[in-house]
């Protein structure tokens, strides 16, 4: 039961910021006049764009760096198209990472994101929580693999292992 929670929370910490998003997205927009699709706006908060701005949107390759009350919180490194994350990119928070697949600004294709604690998850996600074929290590050394749901790992006590 201990690690079914562990997992559990690990799960949570990946997709929070995607569980609590709207249909809709609300919009940013950096000092040179750029915007970008902001899915959880928060109050303080800050974005700056370094790559090309087409028709006043985020678009092509570069770095987007989100700041609350000017300190830096998050920094995506990768392609946007109309404002959004698109196609490949690499996300860096407080506390983890992850390289992949992006649509609309979330995670989706194939893509890994490794936690500081040591704990990861490397396989297919769906709007921004694992999402099919997957393998996570969870924070004790625990290997978990098979088809992910919407974030939860099908029949969690068949498959776990250690590596």
């Amino acid at each position: 039961m201990n690690k079914l929670l562990r997992l559990w929370l690990l799960l949570v910490c990946v997709a929070l910021p995607n569980l609590l998003l709207a249909q809709e997205s609300s919009w940013i927009t950096d000092k040179k006049g750029c915007r970008i699709a902001n899915l959880a706006p928060q109050d303080g908060e800050s974005a700056d764009w370094t790559g090309p701005c087409r028709q006043g949107l985020a678009n092509g390759d570069g770095t987007l760096t989100w700041s609350m009350s000017g300190v830096v919180t998050e920094i995506y490194q990768g392609s946007m198209v109309d404002g959004y994350a698109e196609g490949q990119g690499k996300l860096w928070r407080r506390g983890g990472a992850y390289v992949g697949e992006w649509k609309r600004s979330m995670q989706h294709g194939r893509g890994r994101y490794e936690d500081e604690d040591g704990s990861w998850y490397q396989g297919e996600w769906a709007e921004g929580v694992p999402h099919g074929v997957g393998k996570m290590r969870t924070p004790d050394g625990q290997v978990l693999e098979g088809n992910w749901i919407h974030g939860d790992l099908e029949a969690p006590d068949a498959m776990p292992n250690k590596t």
